[in-house]
């Protein structure tokens, strides 16, 4: 019986196997959140007084909260790896800024 041995891959014109690079953050990470919140607000503005517009507004914010925190948590290990500081600390100031005032908006039509 004749056991199995594996062999190492071959390398690649003499260069190893890469780790797929880390995502960057970007101001585009703020983005998709802007989109389901800037409705979200024009609705609390113009329609707040009608409850229909009030509850759909409410969901679409809480929408874009949920987005808006994944693009804080990527900003976070942004952070931590020490890598864009500047953009990272301003993702997260916008979108904390936004959530903000949303909130304060659906308490003020409350």
């Amino acid at each position: 019986m004749s056991e199995l041995v594996k062999e190492p891959a071959p390398e690649r014109d003499g260069v190893e196997a890469q780790a797929a690079p880390e995502q960057e953050v970007s101001y585009g990470d703020t983005a998709p959140g802007t989109v389901l919140m800037f409705p979200a607000l024009l609705l609390l503005r113009f329609l707040g007084e009608h409850t229909w517009a009030y509850w759909t507004a409410a969901l679409i914010g809480v929408l874009g909260m949920a987005v808006y925190g994944l693009g804080i948590a990527s900003a976070v290990g942004s952070l931590r790896r020490g890598r864009r500081k500047v953009v990272a600390l301003a993702v997260i100031a916008l979108s904390l800024g936004a959530c903000v005032v949303f909130v304060a908006r659906l308490v003020e039509h409350f």
